[in-house]
């Protein structure tokens, strides 16, 4: 009896001993740290000039996250753009088993280009009011540029960018970036994307800035076209290559050295032979501008010669044929530089063409298209004369005819971002050079494609033992087929031109979107990338 009432003592004190025992789980939530939890991952993954894209993870439980941007760095004394996206309406862009760790992408724009950002988060679940603390980054955008581009005239420049309402003034800067006029731009202007800025001096380099109040929303070197400090010889519409040069003469004869020939924009004139430089002249310029309709000055049947010497020859912004002829001759000549830039050439043996004991520093050709070439070449210098070098950049080659240059002279030649295509005329090889007298190339960049008329394409037209030249980092399309003479180290792209290029029937030389090219952005005339 006594063991029975000792066990029921202690189990009466054990049972007294557990009821008083202290739950240590049991504690009171310190309101300061009832929230979510904030997001694992948030950083950007993409920057452009007005636009970021950010990727977080999820907030377990959030119904919505709140995005505030603050230009500064991570003060966010000024709030100048709050986002607010509804989870119910994002979609992963990379799933998880784990709840904390889906992750989301969001592009937000509207933003300014040259700009620092800083971006903070939280999370909130709408029913218990319940926020997570701030998840926050900070950024710079890269520098916009809305413009598009720009067509010149001697004393005028005209500016063309991509329409936005987010645009407010143009601003005209000299070369050292001295503030020449502020422009405010109408409503007509905003909704066209143009302006254009007269009185301007021929010649003469520019600077031009758009802006959004006080955020620079594009920024563009400007040149006007002919010479600095040059007479200017206005054209006429019933002007031919006879009287434009009784006209020089006349300059010449009234002192006149420098000289710009002026084409007005998008007219056509009947030119019918040859321009001669008289003697006399030390720098001239040929110039014409686009129209609003983007149609250039057309030159039919122009040809340029140089009665004794000249020192610079520029050419600028023409459309002209030259009757299967050469555009630019130069028989036993004495030329400082030939500068040809934003024209459009065709119908020619060769447009520029240098023979006897020519004397040429440099032959120049830049933003141009060029077509249906003859026999000579694109380029021909004869033996006997003297080129320091001949460069050729950013130009688009059409229907080429047998070479891109045939030089018997030592020199130094570079074609750097060049787009040749052929499909009917054939061009048998690309370079026509003298063993004896070795040049120096160079080829950067350059895409050639089509079917070629049928006909193998060489890289010479003979073997040279003097004479190296290689094509890494340039493209052919598949339809290019190669001769004996390869094209060494061209990296072939394994399609067509109707399947690499959007339309090349009509001239449209961009490429096709996703079809994977590593020369995007980098190989061919740039104003198809």
């Amino acid at each position: 009896m006594k063991n029975k009432l000792l066990i029921f003592k202690v189990l009466l004190l054990i049972v007294t001993l557990f009821s008083c025992e202290k739950d240590y789980n049991d504690w009171d939530v310190d309101s300061d740290h009832d929230r979510l939890f904030k997001s694992i991952v948030f950083e950007t993954s993409a920057i452009a000039p007005t636009s970021v894209e950010i990727k977080f993870t999820k907030s377990i439980s959030a119904t919505k996250y709140v995005f505030e941007f603050s230009k500064d760095n991570l003060e966010f004394k000024e709030i100048v753009k709050t986002v607010e996206l509804s989870a119910s309406n994002l979609v992963p862009f990379a799933n998880s088993s784990d709840q904390a760790k889906i992750e989301y992408r969001q592009i937000f724009d509207e933003l300014d280009g040259t700009t620092g950002y800083s971006v903070r988060m939280k999370s909130i679940d709408e029913t218990t009011g319940k926020e997570s603390k701030y998840n926050q980054i900070y950024f710079l955008t890269p520098a916009e540029q809305l413009f598009k581009g720009f067509t010149a005239t001697s004393t005028s420049v005209n500016l063309n960018w991509t329409i936005s309402p987010r645009v407010t003034n143009v601003i005209l800067y000299n070369e050292a970036s001295v503030l020449i006029k502020d422009f405010t731009l109408t409503q007509e202007q905003k909704d066209k994307g143009i302006l254009a800025i007269e009185n301007l001096t021929n010649g003469t380099n520019y600077i031009v800035k758009i802006f959004n109040g006080t955020s620079v929303r594009g920024s563009l070197n400007v040149k006007t076209t002919g010479l600095p400090n040059s007479t200017i010889y206005n054209v006429l519409l019933t002007d031919t290559a006879a009287s434009i040069g009784t006209a020089l003469q006349g300059l010449v004869a009234g002192g006149a050295t420098d000289i710009t020939v002026e084409f007005a924009a998008g007219t056509a004139y009947t030119i019918g032979g040859d321009i001669t430089i008289p003697t006399g002249v030390n720098n001239i310029a040929f110039v014409g501008s686009a129209n609003e309709d983007h149609i250039l000055s057309n030159l039919n049947n122009a040809r340029i010669r140089v009665q004794t010497k000249v020192n610079d020859i520029v050419v600028q912004n023409l459309r002209t044929t030259s009757s299967g002829s050469f555009f630019i001759d130069l028989g036993t000549k004495t030329v400082h530089d030939v500068q040809i830039e934003g024209c459009n050439v065709s119908q020619i043996n060769s447009i520029v063409r240098v023979s006897g004991a020519s004397v040429v520093n440099n032959i120049n050709v830049n933003n141009c298209f060029i077509s249906q070439t003859g026999d000579y070449g694109v380029l021909n210098v004869g033996a006997g004369g003297t080129v320091n070098s001949i460069n050729v950049s950013n130009c688009t080659l059409r229907e080429i005819s047998t070479r891109f240059a045939d030089v018997r002279v030592k020199t130094n030649i570079n074609f750097r971002n060049i787009t040749c295509v052929n499909i009917t005329k054939g061009m048998g090889h690309l370079w026509n050079f003298d063993n004896n007298n070795p040049v120096q190339v160079s080829v950067q960049n350059c895409i050639i494609a089509g079917p070629n008329g049928g006909m193998a394409l060489n890289s010479t037209n003979g073997n040279y033992s003097n004479i190296s030249i290689s094509y890494p980092g340039n493209y052919k399309t598949k339809d290019v087929t190669i001769g004996t003479r390869a094209l060494t180290s061209i990296v072939e792209v394994p399609l067509n031109i109707t399947d690499f290029f959007v339309d090349p029937a009509i001239g449209d030389f961009r490429i096709k979107p996703g079809i994977g090219f590593a020369g995007t952005g980098v190989a061919g005339d740039p104003r198809w990338f």
